[in-house]
């Protein structure tokens, strides 16, 4: 896969199946420790959808004038309209996140005939490929979730354990995983080898040893380190590295960096992550990738800053437009992963101030951008002058 394909169609695929909106909510913002309360009662609703009646049980999260949104005990959410419930019922039950156990039982009854399960401190892998590629899969999740943690928390950003185990699902082949996502109601592009889904809370991907461009004859993907050493070849990197970038959107959804549903600037959000996005396949412990030089992104952002403009800037800032339509999301990246390796490198301090601001923001609120410019300029000061010491620090990168 070429990297014209890889950046143009990795566009913000973690994946929403909901929709922002304003209104009065009742509910706690930020999914947080303080969010989990132990004395959170189970509500059932009943609702119809698209002709079909479904029923869903877990915390109530959120309820306005217009919606409500249920949190099951997988971590899943459900955005349900007032209009299409039912009924609504709060019973005597204690909310309780389910274990790995239950959810592995329930993942298996879900999935097709073939896949099995696989542990660790904080993932439940589901596979359908080689135990030995579930191994290698759960190793570089658990390593980066490791690097995530203790890279905020010397930041001053202290992050929490995951309240849910955090689900990844790996199929055999694209085949297998391209019908999965449409069964889910995502369309994604035959060229994105990962996404994750803010409602299911899951990462999903597949076997990315049997993809054509990574192998070579006489490769073999028996053990862990042939699997590592065919993905660390060129042509793999771009792949692993989107991997990385979507299981770095479950991390921060769930440990207290980010609150899905909540009004997030993707320029923040999809920046931050590429940030993380390459791994040191050769190390089974460090994660040396963080804050490295992106030179795909940042080749992409030169061959734009002639015609850089203070608008393409405060654009960024306010909208997510950009991000979202085919014909600019390449350049959007770019711009993101740029404005978000100068301010993590040169105002860390006020980066993370600015994302203790973001994950306070409420569930399905919605700002304009008159208050996403007055974040940003608290946080970072005078657009200007931070435009162009931003041009003059990124102009030096070799």
């Amino acid at each position: 896969m070429g990297i014209h394909s890889f950046f143009t169609l990795t566009t913000w695929f973690f994946v929403a199946s909901v929709v922002p909106i304003l209104g009065e909510s009742t509910a706690p913002a930020a999914e947080n420790a303080t969010n989990r309360e132990s004395n959170a009662r189970v509500h059932e609703v009943a609702f119809v959808r698209n002709g079909s009646r479904r029923k869903v049980a877990g915390r109530l999260l959120l309820e306005s004038r217009d919606q409500l949104v249920i949190q099951t005990d997988d971590g899943a959410l459900y955005t349900i309209d007032q209009y299409e419930i039912q009924s609504h019922l709060q019973t005597d039950r204690i909310f309780r996140p389910a274990t790995p156990e239950e959810i592995a039982e329930r993942l298996l009854a879900e999935m097709p005939s073939g896949f099995r399960i696989h542990t660790t401190s904080h993932y439940v892998v589901c596979y359908g490929t080689s135990r030995t590629y579930a191994q290698w899969t759960s190793s570089l999740l658990e390593r980066l979730h490791r690097a995530f943690t203790r890279y905020w928390s010397r930041h001053g950003f202290e992050l929490h354990e995951p309240e849910f185990p955090l689900v990844a699902l790996v199929f055999p082949d694209q085949k297998s995983y391209l019908r999965s996502a449409k069964e889910q109601g995502t369309q994604i592009s035959s060229a994105v080898v990962g996404f994750y889904s803010l409602q299911s809370n899951r990462v999903n991907m597949y076997d990315l040893t049997g993809v054509e461009a990574v192998r070579s004859p006489g490769n073999r993907r028996g053990s862990l380190k042939e699997i590592s050493q065919m993905l660390s070849v060129p042509a793999a990197v771009p792949l692993v590295s989107t991997i990385v970038h979507e299981a770095t959107h479950q991390i921060a959804f769930n440990c207290g960096l980010q609150t899905r549903l909540s009004d997030i600037p993707l320029w923040l959000c999809e920046g931050m992550a590429i940030v993380f996005e390459a791994p040191d396949l050769s190390s089974t412990k460090g994660w040396r990738g963080i804050g490295k030089v992106n030179h795909p992104r940042l080749k992409i952002f030169r061959k734009n800053q002639n015609s850089w403009r203070t608008a393409r800037l405060k654009s960024m800032l306010v909208s997510d437009r950009a991000f979202r339509d085919p014909r600019t999301a390449a350049n959007a990246y770019a711009d993101a992963w740029a404005l978000n390796y100068y301010l993590i490198k040169y105002r860390p301090e006020a980066y993370t101030a600015y994302l203790k601001i973001l994950a306070q923001k409420p569930r399905l609120g919605k700002d304009g951008p008159g208050r996403r410019l007055e974040e940003f300029h608290d946080s970072f000061g005078e657009i200007g002058d931070l435009e162009r010491d931003f041009l003059k620090q990124i102009a030096k990168i070799k």
